[in-house]
């Protein structure tokens, strides 16, 4: 019976799935995320002082260098790039929240 058909007894039981698990991926740290913010605020408060994604991880790697962060905790580029994606839009939102709430007073 095996030979006809390839796949192990019990493939499809929801134990054995391997995807959407949310541990299955490597999380950024507090602290990691905290140098992150800090990057990107400069950038926020100075125009012309802002960190693109490979500064932030230049950054972050002179960190691991030092010894204030794990080199192992340092994210990859596109790890940045879509931190930064997440927290603009999440600014923007705040923003606009401030702004309606300002108006209806």
């Amino acid at each position: 019976m095996m030979e006809v058909y390839p796949l192990q007894i019990g493939w499809a039981l929801k134990k054995n799935q391997k995807f959407s698990k949310k541990e299955a991926g490597k999380r950024m740290t507090n602290q990691v995320r905290a140098l992150l913010e800090g990057y990107f605020m400069a950038g926020n408060a100075d125009k012309s002082n802002r960190y693109t994604a490979q500064d932030m991880q230049r950054e972050l790697e002179k960190c691991a260098q030092e010894g204030e962060i794990d080199k192992d905790n340092v994210p990859k580029v596109t790890t940045i790039q879509n931190w930064i994606s997440k927290t603009t839009r999440e600014h923007r939102e705040k923003a606009a929240t401030r702004v309606l709430n300002y108006n209806n007073l």
